[in-house]
């Protein structure tokens, strides 16, 4: 069956129509046509396989990556850069004009990455055994159990894969093994964040004391200034992180710099995986913002980046965050960078948002919600307060479209900025300034 690409989907698939049915593709692109099998067919959709692409588009590139396709991450790694940029303005504004129907003119051009490879500085991996029965890492083919190994990730900083390969070697110097679910021991997951160098190991395993000797040659690795054991033995869990955190050597915290700021990381802290485009997403949304407000309310807060980063610009700033540790690093963030009139809370978004806005009148509220968006009690204090402001960060069209569509009931969009975070992937991030009506 032949299928002619119109479009491309938020996931970044290709989407063509049979008998005006749209069928979702993975691997091609706009203007492509395909010889496909359907794989399957619901009502609404079908889903294709692509068997032979018999007309090429002028966009498609050779991936850089040998696996690209099958461990799910980067589906733009196909096209050129600037296609993959208009690609993901163009699902942007399809989602906002269909969810909310914005005005396409309020939509800015896409703020490019000055890297598109080797620019995240962050890795979360399972790890399994290879035919040799030496420890590997990798990823799960999507809606699958196959595990693809990855000898080398092309979007990884350079000294972040580096660092990998080491803890690799070190591991398998030791014969260490994956994870066992019956027996409880062995290794899960692997996440190193490197920033500036300076690296933050955390080993997620079953309940085994690891040997000193290779906890020392791991520190031996260059770069490495944090060394943390995280024991999660549940069957079933969508986490990474176990329960139990156990620091085994070295700093507590990630230490780093974003121009003049200074924040601390614990490994649960969210930080976002692109560090240059993160100054870029940053300073952006401080540009929209006016001269001085009286009280700043971020939900979502984090390790307290974004409301430090505009610790100038409000007489107070009160950030919110449901998870402890980040609020334990937020605080001290704050004191780190003398932002006397910047606070954190550990509570319920919506709950403190409630509370506060009963109290005070505040001025600017910024949300930087995860994919699934902004749910329904946080949308039903935003419309019952009077906040001035709003800026919306989102790292998902649809979700952000859904939630724009109610807000718009009390509020404005005045322009909307998406930033490419993580090129090659098919996520865009955006940020949206909404005033009250």
């Amino acid at each position: 069956m032949r299928v002619v690409i119109e479009k491309m989907g938020i996931n970044g698939e290709g989407i063509g129509y049979i008998n005006r049915k749209p069928v979702f593709v993975e691997g091609v692109l706009i203007k492509e046509e395909a010889d496909i099998e359907i794989t399957a067919n619901n009502k609404t959709y079908a889903v294709g396989k692509v068997k032979k692409i018999v007309k090429t588009s002028e966009h498609r590139v050779k991936p850089k990556c040998k696996i690209q396709g099958r461990c799910g991450a980067c589906p733009l790694m196909i096209t050129d850069y600037e296609n993959q940029c208009a690609v993901k303005e163009a699902n942007l504004k399809q989602a906002l004009i269909k969810y909310a129907h914005v005005n396409p003119r309020l939509i800015k051009k896409i703020i490019p990455s000055e890297n598109v490879f080797n620019y995240r500085n962050q890795l979360k991996l399972p790890f399994s055994m290879n035919e040799e029965r030496e420890l590997v890492t990798g990823m799960y083919q999507p809606n699958s159990n196959y595990f693809n190994e990855i000898d080398h990730c092309v979007i990884h900083d350079q000294d972040l894969e580096q660092t990998r390969k080491a803890v690799l070697k070190v591991l398998n110097d030791y014969r260490c093994r994956s994870y066992d679910y019956h027996q409880k021991k062995g290794f899960r997951s692997l996440i190193i964040r490197m920033i500036d160098g300076r690296s933050q190991i955390t080993l997620v395993t079953g309940e085994e004391e690891l040997p000193a000797s290779m906890i020392e040659a791991i520190m031996q690795i260059k770069g490495v200034v944090s060394l943390w054991q995280s024991v999660n033995t549940i069957k079933k869990t969508p986490e990474i992180f176990g329960p139990k955190m156990v620091l085994l050597a070295g700093e507590r915290t990630l230490d780093i710099r974003m121009d003049d700021l200074k924040l601390q990381l614990s490994p649960r802290s969210f930080f976002q995986l692109n560090t240059l485009q993160a100054k870029r997403l940053y300073s952006t949304a401080k540009g929209l913002l006016k001269e001085h407000y009286g009280l700043i309310v971020e939900a979502y807060s984090g390790v307290g980046g974004i409301s430090l980063y505009l610790k100038d610009k409000a007489d107070e700033i009160i950030g919110i965050e449901s998870i402890k540790d980040a609020v334990v690093n937020a605080n001290a963030n704050a004191k780190l960078n003398h932002a006397d009139n910047v606070s954190f809370i550990c509570a319920d978004a919506a709950d403190k948002l409630t509370y506060i806005s009963k109290k005070r009148e505040i001025d600017l509220l910024v949300v930087d919600p995860p994919r699934s968006g902004l749910d329904d009690a946080m949308l039903e204090t935003i419309l019952r307060s009077k906040i001035r402001e709003i800026v919306y960060i989102s790292c998902n069209p649809a979700t952000l479209g859904k939630n724009l569509d109610i807000l718009l009931d009390r509020y404005e969009v005045k322009v909307v900025q998406p930033v490419d975070m993580f090129p090659n992937t098919a996520h865009v991030e955006s940020i949206t300034l909404l005033v009250r009506k």
